[in-house]
């Protein structure tokens, strides 16, 4: 027997289903979308490997015709707050869709869901993060050699909702969190840079500036 996912009727929880707090989306696929159409001008069209650490990334970002974008119309475009998933390859991955990725068209490999009032985006995507959430979505997958999940599965996902007033709280903190992870990460990483670049003039045998205010 399968576990549940979540405690339903907890305090003042109440469980529902992703799809009657979500509109839930697939992304637009075939004629416009396909790699031969993609262009580096356009609407950006956002993939499976532009969801990175909860973002949408700009990273390697490719772009639908305007006259295809127009031609698919406002059904695939993103909206601010809308979450963004892969449904078929690596799952289990989110990212929000920020003010500035509005009006972007989603690839024919994620799924978007729309959050209604009843939901906070911040909350609704900490708790789809959550290592027992990919669990369900990894147990209830299809396919061996690319596991995928449908719509409907997605659809029929178990929601834990405490009052909006708690879910509003629970994402702030964790986005105050992630805001932190981030600027460590950003700064491990220039780190890492600068490490490189003194490793390469040190055995270069270019000596460091007098009184070279490293601290190294």
């Amino acid at each position: 027997m399968e576990a549940p996912l979540t405690d339903a009727g907890t305090g003042d929880r109440v469980e529902q289903p992703l799809g009657e707090v979500c509109e839930v989306q697939a992304g637009a696929s075939g004629r416009g979308t396909s790699s031969q159409d993609l262009t580096d001008r356009g609407t950006p069209l956002v993939r499976p490997l532009n969801i990175i650490e909860l973002r949408v990334s700009e990273h390697d970002l490719v772009h639908v015709p305007k006259e295809n974008a127009e031609h698919l119309g406002d059904r695939y475009r993103l909206q601010a707050n809308d979450i963004v998933t892969a449904r078929t390859g690596t799952l289990g991955r989110f990212a929000l869709v920020e003010q500035k990725q509005q009006g972007w068209l989603m690839s024919g490999q994620l799924l978007r869901l729309r959050p209604s009032a009843e939901v906070h985006p911040w909350y609704l995507l900490h708790y789809l993060n959550l290592l027992r959430t990919r669990s369900w979505i990894d147990a209830h997958a299809s396919g061996s050699t690319i596991p995928s999940i449908t719509r409907k599965t997605m659809e029929s996902l178990p929601v834990l909702l405490p009052p909006m007033d708690v879910q509003r709280s629970i994402g702030q903190k964790l986005r105050l969190l992630d805001a932190r992870v981030r600027l460590q990460s950003e700064v491990l990483e220039t780190t890492r840079e600068l490490r490189a670049s003194l490793a390469e003039l040190l055995f270069a045998e270019r000596a460091l500036p007098p009184n070279d205010s490293t601290g190294i």
